[in-house]
């Protein structure tokens, strides 16, 4: 399979990232950039810190990566992974997340068991 090129993933996914950029408002933080994401990791404040609350450390929607940790190293090749998904299931990506979960949850869901294999996780 051929990567998107991605200036064509950026703007098949655009609605999502805008998404995600409301969210990171919600967060309370100043973003950098990292490896072209937009990231909100400065510790947990308002949705990182309820994303804190549900055992969940990081979440990406579009190009951009909401983090109650600092977001390095496996954590953003895992991420970086989601937001490679993003471009190529551009809008339809948050349905089939979402319809995937049902079956198989979050541990063996098949978008995070491929971020898994691509940030090298076990």
């Amino acid at each position: 399979m051929r990567a998107v090129p991605t200036w064509l993933g950026f703007a098949w996914t655009l609605p999502n990232t805008l998404i995600g950029v409301l969210l990171g408002l919600l967060t309370f933080q100043v973003p950098r950039l990292a490896h072209g994401a937009l990231v909100y990791d400065h510790g947990p404040r308002g949705l990182s810190w309820l994303m804190n609350r549900f055992n969940r450390s990081a979440m990406t929607v579009g190009f951009v990566i909401l983090s109650s940790e600092p977001v390095d190293g496996t954590l953003l090749a895992h991420e970086r992974h989601h937001i490679r998904q993003y471009c190529a299931w551009g809008p339809l990506f948050i349905p089939a997340y979402l319809l995937l979960a049902i079956p198989y949850g979050y541990r063996k869901h098949p978008f995070e068991l491929a971020a898994r294999r691509a940030a090298g996780e076990r």
